[in-house]
């Protein structure tokens, strides 16, 4: 993962060989919120758990991918993951949910306290 922009929540992921930008704005956890039928929150604990379905795989890399400016529909994605196989495209959701709800404002210093970082 190179080439982020953390001030656009943007995160790179590697897909079937390739580098793709993604970025899950606040109208695309919207999106995938309803079409997961739960909260972003408690589908990042749901894959912490392991429990995880491809369709729901597939409803945070659509948004999120075209979020980074990838013009992919539904069944490009499908054809991605197929493509890039389960256990990738799994790490590659549960990296790019973690990003997004983790608040990289603050980073710790040598000393082990948080710095504020503008």
């Amino acid at each position: 993962m190179a080439n982020n922009n953390k001030l656009k929540g943007e995160i790179t992921v590697q897909l079937a060989g390739k580098d793709y930008k993604c970025r899950l704005t606040v109208d695309a956890i919207m999106k995938v919120e309803d079409s997961c039928d739960c909260g972003i929150i408690k589908l990042a604990t749901k894959m912490g758990e392991g429990d995880i379905r491809m369709s729901e795989i597939i409803n945070v890399l659509t948004p999120a991918l075209r979020g980074g400016g990838n013009d992919m529909q539904h069944k490009d994605v499908i054809a991605l993951v197929q493509k890039a196989g389960i256990v990738k495209s799994t790490a590659a959701v549960a990296n790019l949910l973690a990003k997004t709800l983790t608040d990289d404002s603050e980073e710790a210093t040598d000393e082990g306290k948080q710095e504020k970082v503008d």
